[in-house]
């Protein structure tokens, strides 16, 4: 199957960990590309070098050192210890200019220790139905085309209000069941929250992010094409920079991940 987002993370095996890949400016966000796409990218590189579904990737770090320009790249996978429950991975992708990004995940077998619980709880959103689309018109990034929004959760960017953002959203086009790659772009898709705090347009970038994935994606039991509630909220902020704390959540209130960000306010 070819969508936007499959064919926007796609790579290309070179053998021995490397891969290619290639950015485009219909995902841009600023200078570079969407660093849900960069961190997709990255991590569909590690899923295939740790080839084993039993080892869901459970943790999964991206730190964006430059704008990712449009054109090729080079990934660059490594194996760091492979242990009899948890594999540790790290990657580099590389273009023309220099390194864009470096990561690091840890995959892990599912294991029945006794004890389990969610002490999280879904803010009050109503169903995705019931909320209207982005609007035509708003002043937001290219990449966002691709995606379909219903904001419900906390303050409008640029309204001067509280630093709490987000609502429902799924990519646009052919249905997708919920991965990792696009549960990570998903949680990345809406402004930082700090943006709901400023009057009139301001610039940010993401300068790392760290996602925790709760299940094992695809769940059985997940259909393609729902609706997922992103909701997001910054507590601190400073200094030339501001922390993002989002979560991932399906339409029957389950926690599927979530996400801290380190976001730096350009002006």
């Amino acid at each position: 199957m070819s969508t936007p987002f499959l064919d926007a993370i796609h790579i290309t095996p070179l053998g021995e960990g490397r891969y290619r890949s290639r950015f485009d400016a219909p995902w841009y966000q600023g200078r570079g590309a969407f660093g849900g796409v960069v961190a997709g990218q990255i991590l569909r590189a590690m899923e295939h070098v740790v080839a084993d579904a039993g080892r869901p990737v459970r943790s999964f770090t991206v730190h964006f050192c430059a704008p990712a320009s449009e054109g090729e790249a080079e990934l660059r996978v490594r194996i760091e210890r492979a242990g009899k429950l948890v594999t540790h991975a790290t990657a580099r992708i590389e273009n023309a200019a220099g390194v864009v990004s470096v990561a690091s995940a840890t995959f892990g077998i599912s294991r029945a220790v006794g004890v389990e619980y969610v002490q999280a709880k879904r803010p009050e959103a109503p169903p995705p139905d019931e909320v209207g689309m982005l609007p035509e018109g708003v002043p937001v990034p290219t990449f966002t085309q691709f995606f379909e929004y219903r904001f419900c959760v906390g303050s409008a960017p640029y309204s001067g209000g509280e630093p709490r953002a987000g609502g429902w959203i799924r990519p646009k086009g052919e249905p997708l069941v919920l991965d990792p790659a696009l549960c990570v772009a998903l949680l990345d898709a809406y402004p930082p929250s700090v943006l709901s705090t400023m009057e009139g347009l301001h610039s940010v970038a993401s300068v790392d992010f760290t996602v925790h994935f709760f299940h094992a994606l695809p769940r059985p039991a997940d259909r393609a094409g729902a609706y997922y509630l992103r909701t997001g909220a910054s507590r601190w902020a400073g200094e030339g920079f501001a922390e993002d704390f989002q979560e991932l959540w399906s339409e029957e209130g389950v926690l599927l991940a979530q996400c801290r960000q380190c976001i730096a306010v350009l002006g």
